[in-house]
């Protein structure tokens, strides 16, 4: 089954290092989503000027979707491991996407699903696009 993965984060410009997390949604082709924001996971200074601006002033912040790091790796891992199928996520920014979410799961321990594909798929190959 494949999940359809959308991250926001920090900033673009910086590398990969030095970007933050922000929030991060899912939905799988059968319709269930999942979504959360994470605001122990970064500062207001961390981010750009765009995101300041297009991003952080339009989170949901309601107790239902800030989440600390930690109990949002768990809430995803239960959630992937849920469809006891092997799920693969696909995303339009690999580099950013899978790199900040593959380290959310590893930064509390191994957390990773384990019905979980170990690469995404990017939709923006023409192959996968015109699968899709």
């Amino acid at each position: 089954m494949f999940i359809y993965i959308d991250t926001e984060f920090t900033t673009l410009i910086a590398r990969i290092q030095n970007t933050k997390l922000i929030s991060a949604g899912f939905v799988g082709e059968n319709g269930q989503e999942l979504y959360f924001e994470l605001p122990d996971n970064y500062r207001k200074a961390d981010c750009s000027y765009f995101v300041s601006q297009n991003v952080t002033p339009y989170l949901d912040g309601t107790a239902e979707v800030v989440l600390s790091s930690y109990d949002a790796v768990t809430k995803l891992k239960a959630w992937v491991e849920s469809f006891n199928v092997p799920i693969t996520f696909l995303t339009d920014a690999p580099y950013y996407d899978w790199l900040l979410l593959h380290e959310l799961f590893y930064r509390h321990g191994d957390y990773f699903p384990k019905n979980l594909a170990k690469n995404p798929l990017n939709v923006r190959s023409l192959r996968v696009e015109t699968f899709i």
